[in-house]
């Protein structure tokens, strides 16, 4: 760029000396001295180097007042309706709202059931059920025979702010006859040894059908019964629940029940037995850890009882392995109505049978249980101490008739039981339950008329789109201890009965089906001198409706 400039600047200097030049011509001499050629240079530039600086921060807080104006928008457009893609519908399941069976078998047995239920919206709904059992084995043993009969009926009628009140009425005659004696020496009415049974249950409740906005639950439910036999004896019971249930976090509940058990029993006195109970308990749920503690105080006679309440889960692989170990007691009434259900030969005229008692159990177990999908199942075992167990020995009376009476003792009980329920294959369901107890007695040399081993296993198979179902069932259990006429200690005979049967729908509503019970012909004495039925079968017709 300089070297362009001085190209330039000679050119000029040349054309103004030849000016000059010929301008000299009117000066005064003619010579001109260059004394140095012109040189034209461009003065070096100093940068100036300027610093930026920031202003400085302005600290102070200044309120900014913002004025929206309000401005409804009008939407004058339908709002968008949201249809499902078109998918084809699933076949609904017709919904049968009653049932009936009837049937008859040999020896001569008859079978009626029926029951039905309805609804009104979701205001009401109820129930109604019926079922009568007879058989007469009287061909094989004089007076073996039995006539069962149950009749139910209960309704829920659900009222305004979640209130739901439930009603029930029950009532059964069951009668059964003391063909344990000689049959080869005595021939004895049906009406001398026989024995009725009637029970009317009345209950009700009242509970809110729904979770109520502060996440509880309560109830309040009374029941009542009357129990009366052909001997004159009589029964009466009242039972109030009541409880509370508060959920936090919709998965940890803390509850609190209060019960009164009130139990009176005349013959040819009175007696009552009446138990009080506090319940409160708190259970918290996690992913890996389900833990229950509480208490149960229960009330006797001015006898205070303490028993925990407690259980602790550990969730090691989901819901497929669960370990768990827990700790609780009860106080459990013996009453006319337990004693009879369990062994229905009782005698309630014996002094110390007639005494009613309660039976404490302190309790202490754990096991493993899961659901692996195709099995579920539960292992546990447990230490029990039963104070005043009810134990059941036989009477020989001058009548020749046997019948039973209790004993009272104190047991020490080591248990361990399994169930399983196996869904290996479709529509074929597989199930079963055993458990084995070691009795230790206090005072008795055995724990006399309770089975030591019990075994129950059941399989159902449905076809042809669940027309047509198959059932097979094994029921196992071990000898029965118990002292003879001339108080040699004895026992009964193996029991294993095997069960099958079936049943088949020919039409929406109608069906029938065949059951063919213990068919090894199994006879062992579950009550001394009172053989099972053996080998028997009932067919008959079913309807839905």
């Amino acid at each position: 760029m300089l070297y362009h400039h001085k190209i330039s600047l000679a050119v000029l200097c040349v054309a103004f000396l030849a000016t000059a030049a010929s301008a000299q011509k009117e000066l005064e001499g003619d010579r001109v001295d260059v004394v140095k050629d012109f040189d034209v240079r461009l003065l070096e530039s100093n940068k100036i180097n300027v610093t930026p600086g920031l202003p400085p921060l302005d600290t102070s807080t200044k309120k900014q007042t913002y004025v929206v104006p309000p401005r409804p928008l009008n939407v004058t457009y339908a709002a968008p309706v949201l249809r499902p893609i078109g998918m084809r519908a699933g076949p609904k399941e017709k919904q049968y709202h009653g049932f009936a069976k009837l049937g008859g078998g040999v020896p001569a047995s008859l079978w009626g059931e029926a029951g039905y239920g309805f609804s009104a919206g979701e205001k009401f709904d109820g129930k109604v059920w019926f079922r009568h059992h007879s058989l007469n084995a009287s061909k094989n043993n004089d007076n073996q025979r039995f006539a069962n009969n149950d009749l139910l009926a209960n309704g829920n009628l659900y009222l305004k702010n979640n209130v739901a009140v439930e009603g029930k009425v029950g009532y059964s005659a069951d009668r059964v006859h003391f063909y344990g004696y000689n049959h080869d020496s005595l021939t004895l009415d049906a009406e001398r040894v026989r024995q009725n049974y009637n029970v009317l249950d009345v209950g009700g409740r009242v509970y809110n059908s729904d979770r109520t906005e502060l996440d509880l639950n309560y109830s309040v439910a009374p029941k009542f019964y009357v129990l009366w036999d052909y001997y004159s004896n009589k029964e009466t019971g009242f039972d109030l629940n009541m409880h509370v249930t508060k959920w936090f976090a919709e998965k940890h509940p803390l509850r609190i029940g209060i019960r009164t058990d009130l139990t009176s029993f005349e013959d040819t006195a009175t007696q009552k037995l009446n138990n009080i109970y506090l319940q409160p308990s708190f259970t918290f749920h996690s992913d890996f850890v389900k833990f229950k503690v509480g208490g149960n105080f229960a009330s006797n006679r001015d006898v205070f009882s303490i028993f925990p309440d407690a259980e602790l889960t550990l969730r090691v692989w989901g819901d497929g392995i669960q370990i768990f170990a827990g700790a609780n007691g009860d106080l459990r009434k013996n009453t006319f109505r337990s004693i009879s259900e369990y062994n229905p030969f009782i005698n309630m005229r014996d002094p110390v049978t007639r005494k009613l008692r309660n039976t404490r159990y302190d309790n202490y177990f754990g096991g493993i249980k899961g659901n692996l999908g195709f099995i579920e199942y539960s292992f546990q075992g447990g230490y029990s101490k039963a104070s005043d167990l009810a134990l059941y020995q036989p009477q020989f009376t001058s009548d020749g008739i046997t019948r039973f009476a209790l004993v009272y003792d104190t047991v020490k009980i080591v248990n361990l039981q399994g169930s399983g329920k196996l869904n290996i294959i479709k529509n074929l369901s597989i199930s079963g339950t055993l458990s084995s107890s070691v009795f230790t007695p206090n005072r008795e040399r055995i724990a006399w008329g309770i089975p030591q081993l019990e075994g129950n296993f059941n399989a159902i198979y449905s076809m042809l789109e669940g027309k047509a179902q198959v059932r097979s069932g094994l029921y196992i259990a071990d000898k029965i201890p118990y002292t003879d006429e001339k108080f040699n200690d004895d026992s009964s005979a193996t029991l294993i009965d095997l069960n099958v049967g079936g049943s088949y729908y020919f039409s929406k509503n109608i069906g029938a089906f065949l059951d063919i019970n213990n068919l090894l012909n199994n006879k062992r004495e579950r009550w001394h001198n009172y053989p099972q039925v053996g080998l028997n079968f009932m067919a008959g017709l079913t309807a839905r409706f």
